[in-house]
């Protein structure tokens, strides 16, 4: 394929071209049409549909344009964050402008994939500007060569050690002084300690579910099965899911909290927030960035603003809850020891396996909107559909929303 922007889809382009009628004839829009309107030849546009070739980045600017799709559209595959930018037709330059950043901080966002500490929900505002989605910018990020390195060598240093975590025998953790522990301090350029007992909470998860599995092979072969074989291979096999899956996030979550974790004031500003319980605080009594920041997180719903009193969300809670383990590593602990029992502050109960099952459980990995699972709302609803009141939205984990696994 001729040099152009990297993952065009030409079948995508076809597709989209077959559904937009032509703003000139009464009919769908043509080749000849659709060369006519991006200046180009039926030829040129011929190659793109079928994969010979690939436009510049201003080409395909057009091109989504005439046909009526977003550029990430027809480019979903193999697409850097700097081709992103490429296909709204931006420079470096005009993007951290429209961002509000200096040119070399946002060329290390593109080169690294490393966001700015000092600008809480940096990501939304690139997902907004970019015209992409959560998961669209999520997929970028993880083509940044410096991101596919970080995670190969997390992937390879860390395999034997998750390994051993699901064998049987005592749980030994990652020391601190180990071999793997050092190299991952200096992939991640933090202490080996801030490693360790990050890979430990995960590993401590994986001996959960290798327990899970002893317990179901277990009923499989040694109990009078009052039930058919099949339904405890059903059941194990969900557990051998589970297990591949969350050995497959590692990387993830050692990437969002050592790399690209929520600044500091914002996450001791959520604990208070936590603390305060379902009343919440005046938001005079923090920043106006901090207040900005949180809810700029999560697409704004891990905070509710209302009357002048900030507050937590059903998210909010369930979002501070999960990632709580992972901050006491990364940040020292606000003013107080937390519970993590969200009913110690005047939380509602939440029941634990509909806690555990619930989309949030996980929503926390490289900046998940956790939206369009709970409540099936769109990325780009706007401020006033959320609810006013935090309380409002309790419902939702009994919801059928909340049974469903996460995504």
């Amino acid at each position: 394929m001729a040099r152009g922007v990297a993952g065009f889809d030409g079948s995508a382009l076809r597709e989209a071209r077959l559904r937009t009628p032509c703003p000139d004839h009464p009919h769908m829009l043509t080749l000849s049409c659709l060369a006519r309107h991006v200046g180009t030849s039926k030829a040129l546009v011929l190659s793109y549909e079928h994969g010979r070739s690939s436009p510049s980045p201003q080409r395909l600017a057009d091109l989504a344009r005439v046909v009526g799709v977003p550029a990430a559209m027809l480019q979903p595959g193999a697409a850097q964050l700097s081709d992103l930018r490429a296909a709204r037709g931006l420079t470096l330059a005009e993007l951290a402008g429209r961002l509000g950043l200096a040119v070399n901080t946002y060329r290390r966002v593109e080169s690294t994939g490393v966001l700015p500490k000092r600008r809480p929900g940096v990501f939304w505002d690139l997902a907004h500007t970019l015209h992409v989605d959560h998961t669209q910018l999520q997929a970028a990020f993880r083509r940044i060569p410096a991101v596919r390195q970080r995670r190969g060598h997390a992937t390879s240093m860390l395999k034997e050690v998750l390994e051993l975590a699901l064998e049987a025998g005592p749980f030994q953790p990652l020391q601190d002084t180990s071999h793997t522990a050092k190299v991952l301090a200096g992939v991640y350029g933090v202490a080996s300690s801030t490693v360790s007992k990050l890979v430990n909470i995960l590993l401590a998860d994986l001996r959960q579910l290798a327990l899970l599995r002893a317990q179901w092979e277990a009923r499989r072969d040694f109990t009078a099965h009052s039930r058919p074989t099949h339904l405890y291979e059903r059941e194990l096999k969900t557990v051998l899911d589970r297990i591949a899956e969350e050995s497959a996030r590692v990387p993830d979550i050692l990437e969002r909290y050592l790399v690209n974790p929520m600044p500091q004031p914002c996450w001791h500003s959520l604990a208070k927030l936590y603390l305060a319980g379902p009343p919440g605080i005046n938001a005079s009594s923090l920043p106006a960035s901090i207040v900005t920041g949180l809810e700029k997180a999560f697409n704004g719903y891990l905070v509710v603003n209302h009357l002048d009193e900030l507050s937590l969300s059903l998210p909010g809670v369930l979002f501070f809850v999960d990632t709580l383990p992972y901050y006491r590593v990364v940040y020292a602990p606000p003013e107080r020891v937390i519970r993590p029992d969200p009913q110690s502050y005047g939380w509602p109960s939440f029941h634990a396996q509909t806690l555990r099952r619930h989309p949030l459980r996980t929503a926390h990995v490289l900046g998940h909107d956790p939206r369009p699972h709970w409540d099936g709302g769109s990325w780009m609803t706007t401020r006033a559909s959320r609810p006013s009141n935090p309380r409002e939205s309790w419902t939702v984990l009994g919801s059928t929303h909340a049974d469903e696994p996460p995504h």
